[in-house]
């Protein structure tokens, strides 16, 4: 199985969120850097020291980066044209 890159998130919580959406989706994935990047977490990406990059097998790629393509889109607040209206 090849493995290739399809996200590398810029905060911890968009590597949380999108993990979790693979998870939900049942995508197949590999955090690259999860275990070192850790150790060395700061303000400053260096991708040698705490970079991390969301891997998927390379036939589920498409759809992973849809999916991905999907949460970035998405409003940070969900869908607030429905929360108020009572029509």
């Amino acid at each position: 199985m090849s493995l290739i890159r399809v996200f590398s998130p810029a905060t911890e919580g968009e590597l949380l969120a999108v993990v979790a959406m693979l998870e939900a989706r049942r995508v197949p994935h590999f955090v690259q850097g999860a275990g070192a990047g850790s150790l060395f977490p700061g303000a400053l990406p260096i991708e040698a020291l705490n970079g991390r990059v969301i891997m998927v097998p390379q036939e589920r790629a498409a759809e992973a980066r849809a999916l991905i393509e999907d949460f970035q889109n998405s409003p940070a607040g969900g869908d607030d044209d429905q929360a108020g209206s009572k029509t």
